[in-house]
């Protein structure tokens, strides 16, 4: 297996719990093994993942299947993980040097496991920015150098209840005004105009920092950015049209709210898609996140990195570049049903023919990664507060995002 720097240790401690906490649309399983070792003249490369849902295995598996008819000399042994597991074991197995090859990791940990000094530097391996949306390359990149390759993304976008809109006489909203007036118009009774999380936690952090972005801002001037889209929010539970209660929503209870008839939007990601296809008696539909002065949303989704070291390093770099290849990726996502972070895949997958996936497919040009280096988590914590204080009550927006800024700015990576 792969050594560890003395770096990583020492980090271990300091960032193992934040990025356990992090990411999005978990994948649930307990470990196990795939594929047999190496025999004759193979080499055998060990890759570690949560991708044990079936359709995100046997995808996976698929595509390693491929690499492995072009490369007889290369076998992949596959160990997978809850998706909870999977940090804490790459984390601590680097203490005694017990690490993969190759890890398919959160999009939100890359940049930690960088920091640490655990991930291969491949910015000379051949591996081209251009091939790539710029929000997933984001999410690789740490200190000017390149730390991993894109291998699927998603993002969020505005579900809708048509049935409720058209009796409101409203249109499907596209901008920060017309949502406003969409979800005025769409409450009634206990029904509410929009629902979203915004839970104390990354779930929370992934749904608001759209908003954020669409005002022009970032995370350097969250003082102002963030406290608009603060505002915004809080302006729309003042009006009764969003529900004091999603300070507690995690995005199922919004699914929830949205499929039971009690929320006419709500904010999610394409994760949602199958079971209200399967479970859903409204008529409803998909449409891009509404904009201020400019189109944003967040990016999650997965990597694929190569452990700093890694015992069988060329194979394990020419696995890692297949599978995120536009043949690679498109095996995986076609299966899974992901999309891909791939503008050359655009429009190609099979996903590409459904309407209300192309919407999620479309928005990767205005995705944007949560890539603000090794402090990530706690500035991830500190918008996590502003948001619960400034939607409760408990503190003006402006006063909220001004606390908030003041933690986040030091920690901001400096180049």
């Amino acid at each position: 297996m792969a050594h560890t720097s003395k770096l990583a240790m020492r980090g271990v401690a300091l960032f193992g719990a934040s990025v356990m906490a992090l990411g999005l649309g978990a994948c649930s399983g307990g470990k196990s093994d795939s594929s047999s070792g190496a025999s004759g003249g193979q080499v055998t490369v060990e890759m570690w993942d949560y991708l044990s849902g079936d359709t995100a295995n046997s995808s996976i598996e698929a595509s390693i299947a491929e690499f492995e008819k072009a490369n007889p000399d290369i076998k992949v042994k596959r160990t997978t993980f809850a998706f909870a597991d999977l940090s804490k074991s790459i984390l601590q197995g680097s203490v005694g040097g017990e690490v993969p090859d190759v890890a398919v990791v959160d999009v939100v940990d890359n940049q930690n496991f960088a920091s640490l000094g655990m991930l291969k530097d491949l910015s000379g391996d051949g591996i081209n920015k251009s091939d790539f949306f710029d929000g997933p390359w984001s999410s690789v990149e740490f200190d000017g150098k390149t730390y991993g390759i894109p291998l699927n993304s998603n993002n969020l976008a505005l579900y809708y209840n048509k049935t409720m809109l058209k009796e409101a006489g409203v249109e499907v909203p596209t901008d920060w005004a017309s949502l406003k007036e969409a979800a005025k118009k769409t409450t009634k009774g206990d029904v509410k105009g929009l629902a979203i999380s915004a839970v104390k936690n990354e779930s929370g952090t992934f749904q608001l920092l759209p908003f954020v972005w669409q005002t022009g801002g970032d995370m350097s001037n969250y003082s102002e950015s963030g406290a608009t889209a603060l505002t915004y929010l809080r302006g729309m539970i003042e009006d009764g049209s969003v529900s004091e209660a999603v300070v507690n929503y995690t995005q199922e209870d919004a699914r929830t709210q949205f499929i039971t008839g009690k929320a006419a939007m709500m904010i999610n990601g394409p994760w949602e898609l199958s079971t209200l296809t399967k479970d859903a008696e409204i008529e409803w539909d998909v449409a891009p996140l509404p904009k201020d002065k400019r189109a944003a949303t967040s990016m999650g989704g997965e990597n694929v990195v190569v452990m700093n070291g890694a015992k069988q390093s060329e194979a394990a770099v020419k696995l890692a570049k297949y599978l995120t290849s536009a043949e690679g990726a498109k095996i995986y996502c076609d299966g899974s049903g992901q999309l891909s972070s791939r503008p050359d895949l655009q429009g190609k997958l099979k996903l590409s023919s459904d309407a209300k996936l192309k919407v999620f497919e479309d928005q990767l040009q205005y995705a944007h990664a949560r890539a603000y280096g090794k402090d990530y988590p706690k500035i991830s914590e500190a918008i996590q507060l502003s948001m619960q204080e400034a939607l409760t009550g408990a503190a003006t927006p402006e006063a909220a995002a001004k606390k908030a800024s003041e933690t986040i700015t030091p920690l901001l990576p400096k180049n």
